[in-house]
């Protein structure tokens, strides 16, 4: 399993943006997750793949600034174990702040479909069974909820919440200010030729289009930005 920067084929691999990034994340993802760790993690329910578990791994274990590690929208857990297990490596004494509605709305633009009515039970199960009760916060409650009663810089943020526009942007305006200058914004379902146009629209208005954003990684559906500045 290794991450590579998606870019046309015929691109030199030292052209690609990423290209230096992502063999860091192969070399300490292979160098400190222990092989029955991941299979355990990887077999978790959820819609991200391999190599965007090892670049969330990556951000969560890698402290570029000061601030916590927040995610907007969980599901059962997959993300939300990956960065969890990052921090219990590293020991460091912070949770992954995991928000969620936990909400299956029956909407395809706001959550893939699931059989249960709440996705939280699972969720909580995940985390208990793999041991990272201590190094996670679940928040049940919708990013703008949650968002009323937030006070914390962010060095990691992971938006993978609804998927229509207005809620992306809406995640984006109310999260990004909280995360320091070095900080990282990664957003899921960014693939150009995917489904969900209103993400690929929200990053570009939001983040594509600001100076004071950098994109650092993308690969095939995740996307990286460093914060540049205020």
């Amino acid at each position: 399993m290794d991450v590579h920067p998606k870019y046309p084929f015929w691109l030199p691999v030292q052209f690609r943006t990423g290209w230096l990034l992502s063999r860091k994340i192969n070399r300490t993802f292979s160098s400190v997750v222990d092989d029955s760790v991941a299979e355990k993690l990887f077999a978790v329910e959820g819609h991200i793949t391999a190599r965007q578990c090892a670049t969330l791994f990556y951000f969560a274990y890698n402290q570029n600034c000061d601030g916590c590690v927040v995610e907007i929208g969980s599901f059962k857990g997959k993300s939300t174990l990956w960065m969890a297990q990052a921090l219990k490596q590293r020991a460091k004494q912070e949770r992954v702040t995991a928000i969620d509605p936990h909400i299956n709305t029956g909407d395809d633009e706001v959550v893939p479909r699931y059989v249960e009515e709440s996705s939280y039970d699972a969720f909580v199960r995940n985390v208990s069974k793999n041991g990272l009760d201590d190094w996670t916060q679940a928040v049940k409650a919708t990013s703008e909820v949650a968002a009323k009663d937030w006070n914390q810089q962010i060095r990691t943020l992971f938006i993978d919440g609804s998927h229509r526009y207005e809620d992306v942007i809406l995640d984006l305006r109310l999260w990004e200010p909280w995360v320091n200058i070095g900080g990282i914004i990664i957003l899921h379902d960014t693939k150009p030729s995917g489904a969900f146009e209103g993400v690929r629209r929200a990053m570009k208005e939001h983040l594509g289009d600001n100076k004071k954003f950098k994109e650092v990684l993308q690969l095939l559906n995740l996307t990286v930005f460093r914060k540049l500045s205020n």
